[in-house]
């Protein structure tokens, strides 16, 4: 069985999202805007899928974090932010 899956908006350096691994959850896509807060998700999370963009902008569409994480509408477990 596969885990139950999270999408994650203002992931910072991914302390909830850790904290959501840690209870079980897959992080299928991380969206964040902070260069330094990506750089540091990259260098200790390499397999999480991230977006480096505004929430507001094309990249961080519903339909490209949906892409991105591999997932249809209404797959996602859980969404946190």
């Amino acid at each position: 069985m596969s885990p139950p899956t999270v999408v994650s908006l203002y992931t910072g350096a991914g302390g909830l999202d850790l904290g959501f691994e840690a209870a079980g959850f897959e992080t299928r896509v991380a969206v964040e805007s902070d260069t330094e807060a990506c750089a540091s998700l990259q260098a200790n999370r390499p397999s999480w899928k991230l977006i480096n963009g505004d929430i507001r902008s094309d990249a961080a569409s519903s339909s490209n974090i949906l892409r991105v994480a591999d997932l249809r509408v209404g797959d996602a477990d859980v969404l946190i932010g």
